[in-house]
């Protein structure tokens, strides 16, 4: 069994009126050990004591945390059985030309990168359980996020489409902290965070609009 836990920064729409990001990333952590973030997060909190930080919500986010806690975060990360995997886009090149469909945009990239994990970390008919953070309400997004998913994939392996709140899956919060430091190293170009994590990285790789 092997578990592939994905997050996102920022989103598919651009617009001149408001700040935006120029790029949108996606990112999947993969893993066969999903025991992990307990002991990630167990070790966080002992530091976290012992430096007086608070977390009254036992939930981590990095756009709520400071600095020398995502430090720290990304440090107790660190694992050699796990493996990071991205794809982004840089949004000032397909402005106007991705289509009103930034759903199927969204699942388009997911399943690019699902398919390109066979050449670096899965092999064929291995089980796959994918955690996804929720993102809409709507059911029938949610259902056709997960079948469009496995169609995809039916042909190389299968897999378990689960979509879950952060604050109920460790690892979506692991994987948030990462994707902060990979935003960081393509929007702003620092790669203060992203040295502490680069070595766990299989694949970077720019989703083209026109690709299918």
């Amino acid at each position: 069994m092997r578990y592939i836990y994905m997050d996102e920064t920022w989103d598919l729409w651009f617009s001149e009126n408001i700040w935006n990001s120029n790029y949108f990333l996606m990112v999947f952590l993969l893993t066969k050990y999903p025991s992990i973030p307990e002991q990630i997060i167990k070790k966080i909190f002992k530091w976290m004591k012992k430096n007086n930080v608070n977390n009254k919500t036992w939930f981590f986010h990095t756009y709520k945390e400071r600095h020398n806690t995502i430090i720290t975060l990304l440090d107790y990360t660190y694992n050699k059985n796990i493996s990071v995997m991205t794809c982004y886009i840089d949004k000032r090149k397909i402005k106007g030309k991705i289509g009103k469909d930034i759903h199927l945009l969204y699942n388009n990239i997911v399943c690019k990168l699902l398919r390109k994990s066979i050449n670096y970390w899965v092999f064929k008919w291995e089980k796959i359980k994918l955690y996804a953070a929720r993102r809409e309400t709507n059911k029938h997004l949610n259902r056709q996020f997960s079948e469009q998913i496995k169609d995809s994939c039916k042909d190389l392996f299968d897999v378990d489409v689960i979509l879950k709140y952060p604050s109920e899956e460790k690892w979506l919060q692991v994987v948030d902290w990462i994707a902060f430091a990979l935003y960081h190293k393509y929007e702003n170009g620092n790669l203060e965070l992203y040295n502490q994590i680069k070595d766990l990285v299989i694949l970077e790789e720019e989703y083209l609009w026109y690709e299918k």
